[in-house]
């Protein structure tokens, strides 16, 4: 569900306002739309050859995904939607089946932010992966949403019992809020060329403080896990008594090879 809303309506959904050839727009010059963000007439826009990749640059990826995330993040909450994906009736209703669904997007997107320091470098200072660094700054909107909608809690110093605590009855309202609020900035600024706000939003709410960056990151990397491999099981006839056994094999590298060897391939 979450994965089509963001492909189908965040990647897929859009307008870049374009000077498209000299004194030809996409839109009205002369009587600019009014940008929900300040509520003043946009005077920023794509100029003639420019591209959302080449205005915005090294940070467009990451930041084209975050805004697909939060659109996903956003119309999640839609129980019409969540019908459509075949969860629920269409009723708002948080402690049934849709209920759940919802409750785990928001609740995997939060823990996904959290593991993405793996992908933080804290030697560089940079992130590595586009969506990690899109998940983090959603975790972030989720912590600064306010109303204890959702929390760090942990009692140890080394954060080894750190815990995310996120309110099911809060999403549709605080939390739905404020990934909202997130989403129209983005939104605005790609749409409308303003790279410089942009830039600055987007750093700030991926900037990696020490917090993050030295106590929770010691704790993912600590608990990383091995790359999850598959491994193909085979089949064998026992020639005597006709019996076809399945034989499975560890989940390494060494079980992939075996897989391989003993199918005669």
């Amino acid at each position: 569900m979450q994965v089509g809303i963001h492909e189908l309506l965040g990647h897929g959904t859009g307008k870049l306002l374009q000077e498209t050839s000299p004194s030809n727009y996409n839109f009205d010059h002369k009587n600019p739309p009014i940008s929900p963000v300040d509520d003043k007439p946009i005077n920023t826009y794509y100029k003639p050859g420019e591209t959302w990749g080449g205005v915005f640059g090294a940070i467009a990826s990451s930041y084209e995904e975050c805004r697909a995330e939060t659109v996903a993040m956003a119309l999640c909450c839609d129980f019409e939607i969540l019908r459509i994906f075949g969860f629920g009736d269409g009723n708002e209703n948080m402690d049934g089946e849709a209920g759940d669904v919802l409750y785990a997007a928001y609740l995997s997107m939060a823990r996904s932010g959290i593991a993405s320091l793996e992908m933080w470098d804290a030697k560089s200072k940079k992130w590595g992966q586009a969506h990690s660094q899109a998940r983090f700054s959603i975790l972030k909107c989720f912590l600064a949403a306010g109303d204890n909608f959702c929390e760090l809690d942990y009692q140890k110093e080394d954060l080894s019992d750190l815990t995310i605590k996120l309110d099911r009855s809060k999403i549709t309202t605080i939390g739905r809020k404020a990934v909202e609020s997130y989403l129209q900035k983005l939104h605005i600024y790609k749409s409308t060329a303003d790279v410089k706000t942009g830039t600055k939003l987007y750093n700030d709410m991926t900037h990696v403080d020490e917090f993050f960056g030295t106590k929770v990151r010691n704790e993912v990397l600590r608990n990383k896990q091995p790359r999850k491999v598959f491994v193909q099981a085979n089949t064998v006839l026992d020639e005597r008594t006709g019996v076809v056994s399945l034989v499975e094999y560890e989940p390494t590298l060494e079980g992939m090879i075996k897989s391989y060897a003993e199918r005669g391939i």
